[in-house]
């Protein structure tokens, strides 16, 4: 039984919570604040500062020597808030319509701004001040006692927490300033979406199946994925957001990919992986890849490098078992797979007339291919039952625009109208859709082994 659900298309962010919270993980002196509300994730980052004779301290003398700074990341508007204390004033700068994880990372890592609490906020003593020039008086035991009991080091601690409340407080007004000008923006995105004539669906029904602006989810079953290391990552290149499920080694390489991509300022066309190596495909003939992908496709990559954009990859597909399939863009492609796929492959080379999509199932003999024109073929006892069901629904229709495999029965359909389906999935997956489907556009997916998965998809 199926049951409709109706979904409120939240408004749009310019990043993506998810990935800025995967980025600060990789940045040791910086930690969430936790409970800022829905649109507002803050980080406390201490900075290495310099020490009275103007030597600069690494990160190993950071607990001594370092700064605070607090940077608020605004996911809605994409506006970067970075707060400090100089010479007893608060200061708080901001960087607006930042899109780019790489800008975001930039700035955990160096926020913008003053650069420290000035020394002449916290008082010395005449004793004070020798006992610091001579370090090597003091025991750590000694440096204990006099923090709980010496009157001059708790005067500091208040007033460093005096120092802090202001903090505070000069973010507060410039955070209710901000919201009110937030307030206004969604009153214009809420007028936009009341002349919106159709609104998102939701059914669980066995298959996902989705349509822009119309966006269904499933309630698809996978394997047991836990006997396997790997890890989720989000990402975002020219316009396209990325999330995927992959091995944690293969994870840092795909990473690499997209950050090499982005700093180009490509548009990625095509996604494939099989878990174990990824293929992108982007801009006017680029084409980046994992170590792991296929022997014979690596090498066949390798000798494109100084090659002409005819000589190269317009479509790639990968599968296990070494099984690929790559189209150029001068008419050619070169595959491995099945004999019956090769008898299908040799005539539409024949006919220059090369395939929409090409796909490898969770056996070895089966594949399907999306011709030219719409209409497909396939073939291979690991074909999924509920594929052969959703194509004899449609009535076989020829308006197909690509399918994808997985190695354990996983699927997805896309057709000439928007229309797209999928089923097979883990439970993993289902819910990083349902997300993906509240928030913007779906494009793709591709799997892989062990419960991976790549997810292309676009925000509104």
């Amino acid at each position: 039984m199926s049951t409709i659900k109706s979904q409120h298309r939240p408004p749009s962010l310019k990043l993506n919570p998810a990935a800025v919270r995967e980025r600060a993980k990789g940045i040791p002196s910086c930690q969430e604040i936790p409970g800022q509300g829905e649109f507002v994730i803050s980080f406390l980052v201490m900075m290495p500062r310099n020490d009275a004779n103007g030597n600069h301290h690494d990160v190993s003398q950071q607990q001594q020597v370092s700064t605070p700074a607090r940077v608020n990341v605004f996911v809605d508007s994409g506006t970067i808030g970075t707060c400090r204390v100089m010479n007893g004033t608060v200061r708080q700068s901001f960087r607006k319509n930042v899109n780019s994880l790489d800008v975001l990372e930039r700035l955990l890592r160096h926020p913008e701004g003053p650069m420290e609490i000035n020394e002449s906020l916290i008082g010395l003593t005449d004793d004070d001040d020798e006992e610091e020039n001579h370090p090597e008086r003091r025991t750590t035991d000694d440096m204990i006692a006099q923090r709980l009991s010496s009157p001059t080091t708790i005067q500091k601690e208040l007033e460093l927490a005096n120092v802090g409340l202001a903090i505070l407080q000069g973010e507060r007004e410039k955070l209710e300033k901000h919201l009110r000008q937030l307030g206004q923006d969604d009153s214009t995105t809420t007028l936009s979406q009341s002349k919106s004539t159709t609104s998102p669906m939701s059914t669980r029904s066995g298959y996902g199946d989705s349509r822009h602006p119309q966006h269904e989810d499933t309630d698809g079953r996978g394997h047991d994925e836990s006997s396997v290391a790997s890890s989720t990552s989000e990402s975002s290149v020219h316009g396209c957001e990325f999330h995927f499920k992959l091995p944690v080694d293969v994870m840092k390489q795909v990473d690499q990919c997209l950050r090499d991509i982005a700093k180009m300022d490509k548009i990625v066309k095509n996604v494939a992986t099989n878990g174990r190596g990824t293929v992108f495909l982007y801009g006017n003939g680029g084409v980046a890849y994992t170590p792991s992908i296929p022997k014979a496709l690596y090498q066949k990559l390798r000798q494109l490098r100084s090659s002409s954009y005819a000589s190269r990859p317009s479509f790639v597909a990968l599968g296990t078992r070494d099984r690929y399939y790559v189209a150029f863009n001068d008419g050619t492609a070169d595959w491995k797979g099945p004999h019956a796929l090769d008898k299908i492959l040799k005539k539409c080379l024949a006919s220059d007339k090369l395939p929409r999509s090409v796909a490898f199932g969770s056996t070895y003999d089966t594949f399907f291919v999306v011709f030219h024109d719409g209409s497909w073929q396939y073939q291979g006892r690991g074909i999924p039952e509920t594929l052969e069901e959703k194509l004899a629904s449609r009535d076989d229709r020829a308006d197909l625009v690509s399918l994808n495999l997985g190695p354990s029965g996983e699927w997805f359909l896309k057709a000439e109208n928007g229309r797209m389906w999928w089923s097979g999935i883990t439970q993993d997956l289902d819910s990083v859709l349902s997300k993906i489907l509240k928030e913007g556009y779906l494009h793709s997916m591709d799997f892989g082994e062990n419960g991976s998965y790549f997810v292309t998809y676009e925000n509104e």
